[in-house]
């Protein structure tokens, strides 16, 4: 039934688009087209930043670079700013693993000789064991 409801929600708000484009006036004969021009990312605007897709499923290392669990959700904070990782902890091949919040500001983050992403945190896996459980406000 979720599925259904989402499915149509969504090809509602795909419509409502073409809907509004109908009602738009045409451009003035006279008037040069518009163009429009996205800049492609440069190594000025792409330095020094990670992706969110490139940070999930990160493994999580302690300072004797044991993994101590892996990341499955970035939290941002209501201005935009990343707030605390998700980090799974325990269990085995996913199955009793608990979700607990690390703030971000506890992970150090870089990337090794190979360009790979190493994460890395004070906390211990004990530490992260014995931490409350994260659930969500909601769930969709």
């Amino acid at each position: 039934m979720k599925k259904c409801l989402t499915a149509v929600s969504l090809a509602a708000l795909m419509a409502v688009p073409a809907m509004a484009q109908d009602a738009t006036t045409p451009p003035a004969q006279n008037a040069p087209a518009a163009e429009v021009v996205t800049p492609a990312p440069t190594a000025a605007t792409t330095a020094g930043q990670i992706s969110t897709h490139d940070l999930l499923r990160e493994k999580v290392r302690n300072a004797a670079n044991e993994s101590i669990g892996d990341i499955n959700d970035v939290l941002l904070s209501n201005d935009g700013q990343v707030a605390a990782v998700i980090v799974g902890v325990g269990g085995f091949l996913g199955l009793g693993e608990k979700d607990v919040a690390l703030p971000f500001d506890q992970l150090t983050i870089a990337r090794d000789a190979d360009n790979k992403l190493v994460v890395t945190s004070s906390a211990t896996k004990e530490s992260l064991e014995a931490a409350p459980e994260y659930k969500p406000a909601h769930k969709m």
